[in-house]
């Protein structure tokens, strides 16, 4: 059982998508979810996969385009939420699919650095490429993962 969810959680809180849920929350949601008297009886194996990362740079023309004025979403939020997924399949000892270190390591970001898809950094062809075609062909090349 996939269990794919943070991407939307992530909103900003206040954005008008209605979609924030806090991180606290968010990560207790994930254990209950996985936890859940209605899913251990069937002893699924479970996978939690992060939210991706996010280009700040694509979010604002596709909002722009949409008529949305003001940031809904931040790259440095998103990590925060990948980080909680990572920590809650750690403590549960699930698999987790850490699509976020996938993609940004393609992206050629290093810890401590500033992010690729933030507006605080130049815009990221490579991770506009990952998040834009969604080729998983291509993420795996960018990673040199066989």
């Amino acid at each position: 059982m996939m269990i794919f969810f943070g991407a939307n959680d992530a909103c900003l809180p206040g954005s008008d998508t209605g979609q924030h849920v806090p991180l606290d929350t968010y990560k207790r949601n994930l254990g209950e979810i996985v936890q859940h008297q209605s899913v251990t009886p069937h002893r699924p194996r479970i996978i939690l996969v992060t939210p991706p990362p996010i280009d700040e740079y694509a979010l604002e023309a596709s909002d722009a385009a949409k008529g949305v004025l003001g940031v809904r979403r931040k790259a440095e939020h998103t990590m925060l939420y990948a980080e909680a997924c990572r920590k809650v399949g750690q403590d549960l000892g699930l698999v987790v699919l850490d699509l976020w270190s996938i993609f940004m390591e393609a992206a050629g970001y290093k810890p401590g650095k500033p992010l690729p898809g933030s507006k605080k950094v130049e815009k990221n062809a490579v991770l506009h490429r990952l998040l834009s075609d969604g080729k998983i062909s291509w993420v795996l090349t960018a990673c040199s993962l066989d």
